[in-house]
């Protein structure tokens, strides 16, 4: 019995090695999103500043020199900026138009009520056709 615990104690070490590998020390990242407005001096040594947008993500501290390393979600940032269709709009965003949804319903009840008054014309020619031929007409003898 005192060997078979060994054994066992002895296979619990790999195992617990190999798990305690997974354990990552970074913990939750936190960041702040959105955009903000800074002046960019000319670089033309000109008068005239110019305003950019810039995610809060890419914060430098103003002593960083030479390669700096740019913090967690600035690329992604980034990337959001270069795709939105006006700038601005990462400032202040715009009103919403309609749903698209509107002109969806509107489509389908407009086929609905096609096929409706389509089924009521089927009916009434068939009605027609049965009194023309004496009531033993279908709508496959059309």
């Amino acid at each position: 019995m005192k060997h078979a615990c060994r054994t066992a104690w002895w296979r619990l070490i790999p195992l617990s090695m190999l798990l305690g590998g997974c354990a990552s020390s970074l913990g939750p990242i936190s960041w702040e999103t959105g955009y903000r407005q800074v002046a960019e001096d000319p670089a033309d040594g000109g008068a005239a500043q110019r305003l950019a947008i810039v995610p809060n993500t890419c914060r430098v501290l103003p002593d960083q020199t030479g390669i700096v390393t740019l913090p967690s979600g600035c690329a992604n940032d980034l990337n959001l900026q270069r795709m939105v269709e006006r700038p601005d709009d990462l400032l202040q965003g715009r009103e919403m138009g309609p749903a698209s949804a509107a002109p969806v319903a509107a489509a389908a009840r407009e086929r609905l009520g096609k096929r409706e008054q389509a089924n009521s014309r089927r009916v009434q020619l068939e009605s027609e056709a049965r009194s023309a031929t004496g009531g033993s007409a279908t709508s496959g003898d059309l």
